[in-house]
């Protein structure tokens, strides 16, 4: 293992053999919690991690949770990472063309003119890990290798409860138990979209359960808040211009603001990336945000929130997760 993981390994090893203990106002939490974990309407996960003296509290903090997009901001580590090798360079240039576009959210497509268009790779890790570009994502994933090399980096660092399994072209259809796309497919969504809603409810709903309970492209909350932990303190990157790079990408994004942003005091600041799927069937997949907030004071704590199963209105749901934000400000002693 290289040094620098080993570091990231150390320091993470510290933080799961830490118990939960003050800093934190446990009972309050644990009270409160159950209130609006009731209100979501779903299984709610929480991890919360001090920054200053490194007390954590979590609520299903061990259970695994499907990530959806959050996947993205591990990525973007991970193809920070291979500039830091000197694999790529952030200014060269990647071939888009209109085979490549995957399922769903993606600016890049939106815009797209042409049939094939070069975009700086320093551009397509803003769109995935700033704006939730699907497209970007599942290329930049291909161009490092593939799933596999995030999970791995993760493994390296010392984070086990985070798999990245599949490209977003794959998994989101797999969730209802439909055919994933192949890179040698074209994904036409109106196509899918129309299998979908062609399917029977009852498979539906028994491939979104099983989906649910699905290991892959998931994480735990405490996972989450030890990925978190090191992308604060610097410790995934060598470069402090790549590490600032990235946190100012997440910082600006204007994705997410319903959801634990909204939940901190003016004046607070929130490093972030979200995650959401599919609500079919009056159930949604995943309603999830994770960040790093800073507090008007200068106090600074990681926050993980996935909701999964969900069965409350889209607004309800970012509503629950601006609930635990409160919360856990009030519980910051």
């Amino acid at each position: 293992m290289p040094a620098r993981l080993r570091l990231v390994a150390v320091a993470l090893g510290c933080l799961v053999a830490l118990p939960a203990l003050a800093d934190w106002d446990r009972r309050k939490l644990d009270e409160g919690i159950v209130a609006i974990e009731k209100e979501a309407e779903g299984r709610l996960g929480v991890a919360l991690l001090d920054l200053k003296d490194r007390k954590s509290w979590s609520h299903r903090g061990a259970e695994t949770f499907p990530m959806q997009s959050v996947f993205k901001l591990p990525l973007a580590v991970a193809v920070l990472q291979q500039v830091e090798a000197g694999t790529f360079r952030l200014d060269q240039p990647i071939t888009v063309t209109r085979k490549d576009f995957s399922l769903f959210h993606s600016p890049l497509a939106k815009a797209f003119k042409g049939e094939r268009n070069d975009y700086p790779l320093s551009e397509l890790i803003r769109l995935a890990a700033g704006e939730s570009d699907n497209t970007a994502a599942d290329l930049m994933m291909r161009e490092i290798g593939g799933p596999q090399v995030v999970t791995k980096m993760l493994r390296d660092g010392g984070v086990t409860g985070i798999s990245i399994d599949r490209y977003e072209r794959q998994f989101q259809p797999e969730i209802y138990g439909l055919p994933g796309f192949g890179w040698d497919e074209v994904v036409d969504e109106p196509r899918f979209r129309a299998q979908l809603r062609a399917l029977k409810p009852r498979y539906r709903l028994a491939s979104l359960a099983n989906a649910l309970a699905d290991p892959r492209d998931a994480s735990t909350p405490e996972a989450s808040a030890q990925f978190l932990e090191a992308l604060a303190r610097g410790s995934w990157l060598r470069e402090p211009a790549h590490n600032a790079f990235l946190m100012k990408v997440i910082t600006e994004t204007k994705v997410g603001g319903a959801r634990i942003k909204a939940g901190l005091p003016a004046g607070s600041q929130l490093a972030h990336r979200t995650g959401a799927g599919l609500t079919t069937d009056g159930v949604n997949h995943a309603t999830n945000d994770i960040g790093i907030a800073t507090l008007p004071d200068g106090r600074r704590f990681v926050i993980v929130t996935y909701l999964a199963g969900s069965r409350a209105e889209a607004a309800e749901r970012e509503a629950a997760l601006a609930a635990v934000a409160r919360l856990a400000v009030s519980a910051l002693r």
